[in-house]
């Protein structure tokens, strides 16, 4: 048995059955902490597939997923939003992805290209990133979160496009088959001698269930005990079988896959403990049945990362909101919803943004859910500049004798004090603080502030006059600080324990007026919503409206002619070529405006859809 821990942070795993005359036996216990991306590379075990033929053998799919990047390189010619698919034949819980790119030649024909894993054999399966192409870089990891699928596409969208993919490494573990612990059974035997339920459970495609020549066969799987089903595999003897019905107990999976030898199905965590095929026309042999069990749905019932939105400028994008109000859904679902077609569910930075959303309020009783979630608590600096840290150093800690203890549930900021040890505090007491001053033209300085402020005024005070409260990297730097906080005194640093997180990934810690106490919330995930202008925390369980933010593009062009631009027909016509050029781009959703003065601008704006 797997289980996903979603990065909690701790020294002891403890594994205990609660009651009395208790019998508890273990044989392995594994646990896994990571932050680079490291294990097998399982895409060599997978089957590549591409939207076009290849100009020749040498740019063939499989030239991608060949562990030869320096050598080999997969091409689709040009197309219309090409792709590059690997079919893994295995449901896994997949980690991270690394693309390796042809290099600074052709990096349009890898640039802004999506990772989508997922279930399905399309491009409709969830976004694991966008690819940023950058000059001189050759390597590309993203890690999403525990994402579990099937397939991983590459996609290029976009008219007239040409996608070339050097390398593709797939990071994870196959997930258990806990078919193969129960038992099988079907509703007819075509031969005394062959063809036995049992070989739909076997762990081999090379042996199958053959059931009588009729229609209306069924073979069920008794998984023993109830279990949490979220993926269905059929394998058959030949391609087919696509309208078969599948059922977890009562309740029918959904077809993931088209027809053909090796299916899949998404269950979406139907509890039960019997799985039946049942064969509505003729069925030929079944060669296995796989269920899968996990706690995180393929579908996203565990918040994911999404991908960076460094492609669109803030010189040239701003965000907008939009409130979807007669669609009401989880919390879960929205997320879904909103990353399909718009960025993410809305993340607010700051009290502008705010006053944005609360514009997007019918009236003063709309609630909607935002993109903030809670996760588990864990500890975070509060400058979060990847860049300003190497190595293990944003997890550094020099914690003193039996802290950090959050005292009182109420401890959720760290303080440093004289001999260099720190631990953790009510982040409302009034202390001394540590700025650090890393601005451009500037050398890096640590700054002791003797005026005792609260953590959170601390930290505003350091981002307006600074860069933000300091971080402690390392033991060197531990030491270089200690002396500047006086005897008898503690000074705050830039770690605090935060549970709450935003949809994005942003490391916004603006955080509005909250309704009510947060101390009472119940058992289970949690999620914020804003009602009558303040936020509000309730089960991420319950339907509502909710809050998607995309980015608008915006682009000036300005045009000098002799012509007559107050001439119509001129005006068309520009239109028109304007129009033609922007959809050669594979830019569909844009509005063109004029503006008179002086010389003639054209302004186009484009709301930007995950591109």
């Amino acid at each position: 048995m797997a289980f996903s821990c979603s990065g909690m942070e701790g020294r002891y795993v403890n594994i205990f059955i609660p009651g009395v005359q208790k019998t508890l036996q273990l044989c392995e216990i594994k646990v896994y902490a990571t932050t680079d991306i490291t294990g097998a590379n399982v895409a060599l075990r997978g089957v590549a597939t591409q939207s076009a033929e290849p100009a020749s053998a040498a740019t063939a799919p499989h030239m991608a997923n060949d562990d030869y990047p320096l050598e080999t390189c997969a091409s689709v010619p040009l197309q219309d939003n090409p792709w590059w698919q690997l079919d893994l034949r295995s449901i896994y819980r997949i980690t991270a992805v690394s693309i390796i790119s042809i290099g600074d030649c052709c990096s349009e024909e890898l640039n802004r290209a999506e990772v989508r894993i997922g279930l399905r054999n399309d491009n409709s399966n969830q976004r694991c990133a966008i690819i940023s192409i950058a000059a001189g870089q050759r390597i590309y990891n993203y890690q999403c979160g525990i994402m579990e699928g099937r397939f991983v596409h590459v996609v290029l969208p976009g008219l007239h496009k040409k996608l070339t993919v050097c390398e593709v490494k797939v990071y994870g573990a196959v997930l258990e088959n806990v078919a193969l612990r129960g038992v099988a059974f079907q509703s007819s035997l075509r031969s005394k001698t062959t063809g036995q339920a049992s070989r739909v459970i076997d762990g081999q495609f090379s042996t199958c269930s053959i059931t009588e020549d009729k229609p209306g066969q069924w073979v069920t799987v008794d998984l023993l005990v109830p279990y949490n089903v979220t993926v269905i595999q059929l394998a058959f003897s030949e391609n087919c079988c696509y309208g078969d019905e599948v059922r977890v107990d009562d309740t029918r999976c959904t077809i993931s896959s088209s027809a053909q030898s090796l299916m899949t199905l998404d269950c979406g965590g139907i509890v039960g403990r019997y799985v039946t095929v049942i064969h509505p026309d003729i069925p030929p042999p079944l060669c296995e049945v796989e269920v899968y069990s996990t706690w995180e749905n393929p579908q996203n019932i565990v918040p994911q990362w999404p991908p960076p939105n460094d492609y669109c400028s803030l010189a040239s994008c701003s965000r907008d909101y939009i409130l979807i109000h007669n669609e009401p859904k989880t919390w879960f679902e929205a997320q879904t919803y909103c990353r399909e077609r718009y960025t993410d569910l809305a993340t607010i930075n700051n009290n502008h943004d705010m006053n944005r959303v609360v514009d997007k309020m019918e009236n003063d009783f709309s609630d909607f859910w935002i993109g903030l979630y809670q996760d588990v608590i864990n500890w975070r600096w509060s400058l979060s500049d990847e860049g300003y840290y190497g190595d293990g150093e944003a997890e550094f800690r020099n914690w003193g004798v039996s802290e950090p203890n959050n005292e009182n549930t109420i401890q959720h900021c760290a303080n440093i004090q004289h001999m260099g040890e720190w631990g953790d505090l009510d982040c409302d007491l009034l202390n001394y603080f540590l700025c650090f001053d890393g601005r451009d033209g500037a050398p890096e300085t640590k700054i002791l502030v003797e005026t005792p402020m609260n953590w959170a005024d601390a930290q505003r005070y350091c981002r307006e006059h600074h860069t933000d409260l300091l971080s402690v990297r390392n033991q060197a730097e531990n030491q270089d600080i200690q002396s500047m906080v006086p005897i008898g005194k503690l000074a705050w640093i830039g770690l605090f324990r935060d549970s709450w997180k935003w949809s994005d990934g942003s490391n916004s810690l603006f955080r509005h007026q909250w309704q009510g106490s947060l101390d009472s919330l119940g058992e289970g995930l949690n999620c914020a919503y804003v009602y009558n202008r303040k936020w509000n925390v309730r089960s991420c369980d319950t339907k509502s409206m909710f809050l998607c933010y995309y980015f608008k593009k915006r682009s000036v062009v300005t045009i000098k002619t002799d012509f007559d631009m107050n001439d119509l027909a001129i005006q068309q016509q520009i239109l028109s070529q304007l129009e033609k050029e922007m959809k050669n781009k594979g830019i569909s959703d844009f509005k063109i405006s004029w503006r008179m003065s002086g010389l003639v601008s054209v302004k186009q704006e484009i709301k930007d859809n995950n591109k």
